[in-house]
């Protein structure tokens, strides 16, 4: 019984898991910006999704759409900090811009929410029975979204007039330039994605998820495992790999001490640098 426990519980996680992910391999791979504040989105829409409903009552479930708005907007600024300082900086000015957003948004959360941990309260959706085991309706509506959410992303790649120039600007940037895509425009399209997407997923776990500032951090750290796993650029890899990361960490959480669940991410991140050929585009 534990095992089937840990393996539902698991797959929920991981159905979050890789939505983050397919964000961070968008930014990667289309992109080309290791942004390090990637993780600080989920936890800006876990403060955002607790704050509306402790002050105003709002369910996170409301706040889903306006959110994703919302992250769209800041997405679209966030991709023109980075095209401003690529231009004038290079890689490493990116990489910079991407860390001081990373402490300008844990230190913000920081100074606005303190150290205490957050949780929402009554917010209810009912339970589910599978197979004997019952699952809070919060994390299959989380688990739900995310899962039709990466898969839609996945299909319009695959297939949209849009997508197939963000994969031509993945594979080759200057080749895609060439062939008349607009490239910047195609960088920044990924940044905004890798920010909603981020940023909604924040919204969609807040409901069963302790919130503290520094969240934002395990996150990234997930990503990046992610991304390693299932390849730069891959949407549906990064997504089995999400869902892979998230029965591991399952597992390791029910059938061992607890650090072992933050030191997954760092085992597998270390694995794959060592083994793995190659970490591009699988």
């Amino acid at each position: 019984m534990l095992f089937k426990e840990l393996l539902i519980l698991g797959f929920l996680t991981g159905s979050v898991y890789g939505l983050i992910g397919v964000g961070f391999t968008l930014i990667l791979g289309v992109g080309k910006i290791a942004n390090f504040a990637h993780g600080s989105f989920v936890g800006v829409g876990l403060y955002l999704a607790w704050w509306l409903h402790d002050h105003w009552n709002i369910s996170p479930y409301v706040v889903v759409v306006p959110a994703m708005i919302g992250f769209g907007l800041l997405g679209f600024v966030i991709a023109e900090l980075f095209e401003w300082r690529g231009k004038r900086v290079g890689e490493i000015g990116e990489l910079l811009v991407g860390l001081a957003l990373l402490l300008l948004i844990s230190g913000g959360l920081q100074a606005l929410f303190a150290s205490d941990p957050r949780i929402i309260r009554d917010v209810t959706v009912g339970n589910v029975d599978i197979g004997g085991i019952t699952i809070h309706g919060s994390q299959i509506i989380a688990a739900v979204v995310a899962l039709i959410s990466a898969l839609g992303l996945f299909y319009v790649i695959r297939i949209s007039r849009w997508g197939r120039a963000m994969r031509a600007v993945a594979s080759n940037p200057v080749a895609a330039g060439l062939y008349g895509v607009n490239v910047p425009v195609a960088r920044r399209a990924s940044v905004i994605a890798s920010v909603v997407l981020a940023g909604t997923s924040g919204v969609l776990i807040s409901p069963f998820t302790v919130m503290t500032p520094d969240a934002g951090s395990t996150y990234l750290i997930s990503a990046f495992a992610i991304v390693i796993i299932g390849g730069i650029g891959n949407t549906l890899g990064a997504l089995i790999a999400g869902l892979a990361l998230g029965i591991i960490e399952s597992m390791a959480s029910g059938y061992l001490e607890s650090y072992w669940t933050t030191l997954v991410p760092l085992i597998i991140i270390l694995a794959f640098l060592m083994f793995k050929p190659d970490i591009g585009e699988a």
